[in-house]
């Protein structure tokens, strides 16, 4: 794969024990150039480190992930952020969070929102009917809360009118995500393991609705690709959530099941959002701006 790529391997180490070693001392030798570090984590040793920090899950709640993952990122990202020459991160939710918790002036934070990939961009949307189709796209975690949805859906009459489709992750147990899996033995609940991105993005063009009930989201990628593909949407009412799709969303409740049936059968009920509503948020969000921003500031703007 690396030589398909074109790529150089370095170092002989894997995961953090690569990034903290291996990588510095590779970087020295070449000068220390510049490192861009795409997902929150960097080398502690290296100066010239600019980061993108996709959100603070891991501080608001460190019971979401091992005991380990936890104590680890809270010793790291706050010594990374603090030696970072710049910060990048996906929303301005996220960028206060930064700012106030970290203590990082304003001006060293830029959002670069994610977008849609380009896998998706160059695919032809397929104008089919949609069908009476609820979709969840998501890890399976409890921060995605998705034991709320299926019960939302179990106790109304939702589940009389519609199919739950919820698409995640693989080697994930249930126990572990609050979900009860006796629920998902309903003929009209359908669970997909990880999914390649073709079928996706047929899931998207057929679903009527996507809902995301996250208890926290960075920026929340699966409610901008069902706007894209023509879906309309339910969120939880989180901040996040509330800067990025307030127009075009129905807001609920995420541990309310009865506000979230209410939720889904009033956006069911509805009209999706206009076309020019979400083209105007795909110009906004999108990984070509991003990678602008990106660029500019680490270059001074000389790129």
């Amino acid at each position: 794969m690396a030589n398909e790529l074109g790529v150089t391997i370095i170092g002989k180490r894997r995961g953090h024990a690569w990034e903290q070693t291996d990588l510095p001392l590779y970087l020295a030798r070449q000068g220390r150039p510049p490192l861009w570090n795409p997902c929150n984590t960097a080398p502690l040793l290296y100066s010239n480190n600019f980061i993108t920090l996709h959100d603070l899950a891991f501080y608001h709640h460190p019971e979401w992930n091992s005991k380990r993952f936890a104590m680890w990122y809270n010793i790291l990202i706050p010594r990374v952020v603090k030696g970072a020459r710049h910060i990048f991160t996906v929303s301005e939710t996220i960028k206060r969070e930064i700012t106030n918790i970290y203590h990082r002036p304003a001006q060293g934070v830029s959002v670069t929102y994610n977008g849609i990939s380009d896998a998706m961009l160059t695919h032809e949307r397929q104008d089919r009917p949609k069908e009476r189709m609820i979709l969840s796209v998501g890890s399976f975690n409890k921060r995605k809360n998705h034991h709320s949805l299926i019960k939302a859906f179990c106790e109304s009459d939702l589940k009389n009118t519609h199919t739950l489709v919820m698409m995640g992750d693989k080697n994930r147990v249930f126990s572990e995500t609050g979900i009860n899996e006796e629920d998902l033995q309903r003929d009209n609940i359908k669970v997909l393991r990880d999914v390649p991105e073709q079928e996706l993005m047929d899931m998207y063009s057929r679903a009527e609705i996507v809902v995301s009930l996250s208890l926290y989201e960075g920026f929340g990628i699966p409610v901008l690709e069902g706007l894209y593909h023509g879906c309309k949407v339910v969120c939880s009412d989180i901040a996040v959530y509330r800067e990025l799709y307030g127009d075009v969303a129905t807001f609920c409740d995420p541990l309310d099941t009865t506000a979230i049936a209410q939720a889904i059968r009033r956006c069911a009920d509805g009209p999706a959002p206009y076309a020019a509503q979400v083209q105007a948020l795909c110009n906004r969000y999108n990984y070509d701006t991003a990678a602008d921003t990106i660029i500019n500031v680490m270059t001074g703007g000389k790129a």
